[in-house]
């Protein structure tokens, strides 16, 4: 089927009139109208309701020799008597929009965006965003078409206001997208595509003639200034506001406020930008932190950092290095202080990689990374397992593991007096079974924890003396405590008792006057990660 035939059949099926056959000469009558006015053919297609987008890929000039040709066949006036195709930009519908991709010098600014971003993707989310002018265009034209419909039968005026004009971002979504297949190899997928690209278009000369839906009697669209990132904006003319201004207008409004049919445009259509975003990727492991002086994650208070370095950044950098995101986040099943080790076989933790170039990585390219990240100056103090890549559905496993599965510590420990044989028997016959503590938001994380009284659950607990400890002296008064406890409990307020907001403590199990913590280290979490594969 060649281009007249196709477009023959896109106007028969169109429904513009009831009977198929004569759909044809009412969108010809519609192409006529709107060349008239200096519309570009695309802009005759979807307002003739073309639902075949094979035909908006067709070039300007065999638009024109289609509509002509197919004119003749039926013997009525030519739809242009143009001895030359108008340039595109002109288009007082889509603003040259639908005609700018056929310039080779505008379409470069897409690829030269595409090739620095350099993404290892070949499924495309393919969207654009058209000059906001666009929509108030269209509706004019079509109150401009509908007052010259009297040569037709009621129910074709019927049906033209009824059915709305097809976005022109269709059609320039359809004629891109092939200039993007052909130059990129990519798949267009709009439903599971990991890429989403967004090409946005701006046409500045025409940006604020929606403003004149602000002077009807009863105006749907009320502008207001407001305060934004320290600046004055002006609000109240989203798209979705002005779509509704619009369809609240009367024909009467609109003929005495702006003009109809409206002009064509001047200056021609500008790329505004190439947005790219890629789903994030989900990287996870262990670490391991043999350091009493890295935080988990940065720790600054007003702008004074209180620990130098941090396990986050000594493992973030480099995997974001490896797969070129923007940022990324570092989530963990729970978190130990700066002091305290984390110790055994490491704690779960992943990184939610945003937006990243190289999405996927062989299981290789993450044994690099735990080797570098391994072998850096960081070394003695962070190292990470078991790096792969992690399915953003067991992501909840993390989050769940906080506060559903146990975790082991062991605990340097002093007692306000000797640990003599019978506070050992007294302790471990205690935590020779579970019991329950109740504990208080902790007075040092009551500034970032709502205040509460938690039950939390110690396994077991198990008292000993410090190897090689003499049974009298300072050395006396010193223990090493090993637990298993509850996920979210508060070990160091379970030893010193934090001024009796957690009861039992190790001070009361003891019958001591006070107990202290002096060193924690976190021997393991109870959790499968990463999932098997």
């Amino acid at each position: 089927m060649n281009l007249i035939e196709e477009l023959r059949e896109c106007l028969r099926i169109s429904g513009l009139h009831p009977e198929p056959e004569q759909s044809i000469a009412v969108g010809l009558h519609i192409a006529r109208l709107l060349r008239d006015v200096q519309c570009c053919y695309r802009c005759c297609l979807r307002f003739t309701r073309c639902n075949k987008m094979k035909i908006y890929k067709a070039s300007e000039q065999d638009l024109q020799t289609a509509f002509n040709s197919l004119a003749k066949l039926l013997d009525v006036k030519p739809v242009s008597n143009d001895e030359e195709v108008q340039v595109a930009s002109g288009c007082p519908a889509c603003l040259g929009a639908l005609g700018w991709m056929d310039q080779p010098e505008n379409i470069q600014g897409i690829f030269d965006k595409i090739d620095t971003e350099n993404y290892d993707c070949k499924r495309v989310n393919l969207n654009c965003t058209m000059p906001v002018s666009s929509l108030h265009r269209s509706h004019l034209l079509g109150v401009y078409v509908s007052d010259r419909l009297s040569d037709f039968p009621p129910s074709v005026l019927e049906i033209w206001n009824s059915e709305p004009v097809h976005d022109p971002k269709d059609a320039f979504k359809a004629v891109i997208s092939d200039k993007l297949v052909e130059r990129y190899g990519w798949t267009m997928d709009p439903v599971t595509a990991p890429l989403r690209m967004t090409i946005v278009l701006d046409h500045l000369e025409t940006a604020l003639e929606h403003r004149f839906l602000t002077q009807v009697k009863e105006p749907v669209m009320k502008l207001r200034k407001v305060r934004q990132n320290r600046k004055s904006i002006v609000a109240g003319e989203s798209r979705t506001t002005i779509t509704e201004a619009l369809a609240a207008l009367s024909k009467e409004e609109a003929y005495s406020l702006t003009a109809i049919p409206p002009l064509p445009p001047t200056t021609q259509i500008t790329l505004a930008d190439v947005a790219m975003v890629h789903e994030s990727t989900i990287v996870g492991g262990r670490y391991l932190k043999m350091s009493r002086e890295y935080s988990q994650t940065p720790w600054e208070i007003k702008g004074k950092r209180l620990a130098e370095f941090s396990v986050s950044e000594a493992i973030e950098e480099i995997i974001k290095r490896y797969h070129r995101c923007d940022n990324s986040k570092f989530v963990t099943a729970g978190r130990e202080d700066a002091n305290v080790r984390m110790l055994g076989t490491g704690r779960p933790f992943y990184c939610e990689l945003i937006n990243p170039r190289k999405p996927v990585l062989a299981d290789e390219e993450y044994k690099k990374i735990e080797d570098e990240i391994n072998n850096q100056d960081s070394k003695d103090a962070v190292q990470v397992r078991h790096l792969c890549k992690i399915s953003p559905s067991d992501t909840k496993i993390i989050k769940e593991g906080e506060e559903t599965k146990c975790k082991s510590y062991r605990a340097l420990v002093w007692i306000s007096q000797p640990i003599t044989d019978e506070i050992i028997e007294k302790v471990n016959k205690v935590g020779s079974a579970p019991f329950k503590i109740q504990q208080t938001t902790p007075l040092r994380v009551f500034q970032r924890r709502s205040a509460a009284i938690r039950e939390k659950e110690i396994h077991t607990c198990h008292l000993e003396r410090v190897d090689g400890a003499s049974l009298s002296g300072v050395e006396s008064q010193f223990g090493v405590l090993t637990l298993n406890t509850q996920a979210g409990t508060y070990i160091k307020e379970f030893v010193h008792g934090d001024l009796g907001r957690t009861l039992p403590n190790l001070a009361t199990l003891t019958g001591a006057v006070g107990a202290d913590l002096i060193e924690l280290d976190v021997l393991d979490v109870d959790l499968v990660w990463p999932p098997k594969k």
